[in-house]
């Protein structure tokens, strides 16, 4: 009886479920892999380290001077801190706007980084000029599929023998 409420209580797999595929690496992706994270993770600890230690030298520095020249430091230092903060909102604020310009053209908003200017304008002439490369590169390409012509109907040419060869295994007399 425990078994019969045991398995009342324990839901069924689904019948549609997907088959499982088996992931297959060798030993020297695996070792690729690790290499990789390790490297990525030593330069993000070097990294976190040195800014560490330039504030542990940055607050050594603030006690040893005195009061008023401390209070100035510190003053400086929340400036400097705050400017960056604010470079940093309106960089992002810079592509926000970017990536709504290129998602107008019908362009791939990823482009943001790469058309980003000093400014508002050189932005937008970056996208303009982007825009123009790209409408340029697809009219050279339809040109060029234009010339080569559209496939012949019914597939390509050829392709009547193999047709023919499948209607006789199939016991059906060949297509005119």
């Amino acid at each position: 009886m425990t078994e019969d409420k045991a398995a009342e209580k324990t839901p069924a797999p689904p019948a549609d479920t997907p088959p499982t595929k088996k992931l297959e690496i060798t030993q020297d992706d695996l070792n690729e892999l690790i290499g990789k994270t390790r490297t990525e993770t030593r330069t993000q600890s070097e990294k976190e380290i040195a800014k560490l230690k330039a504030e542990y030298e940055e607050k050594l520095k603030l006690a040893s001077l005195k009061e008023e020249e401390r209070v100035k430091a510190e003053q400086e230092s929340a400036a400097k801190k705050l400017n960056e903060e604010l470079t940093a909102a309106r960089r992002e604020l810079a592509i926000k706007s970017a990536e709504a310009e290129l998602s107008k053209l019908e362009l791939d908003p990823a482009l943001a980084g790469i058309v980003l200017g000093k400014d508002a304008d050189e932005t937008a002439k970056n996208i303009a000029a982007l825009k123009k490369q790209v409408d340029a590169m697809v009219k050279k390409q339809l040109d060029a599929n234009i010339k080569t012509g559209a496939p012949a109907r019914g597939g390509t040419a050829g392709s009547n023998t193999g047709n023919d060869e499948l209607r006789k295994a199939a016991g059906l007399p060949p297509k005119k």
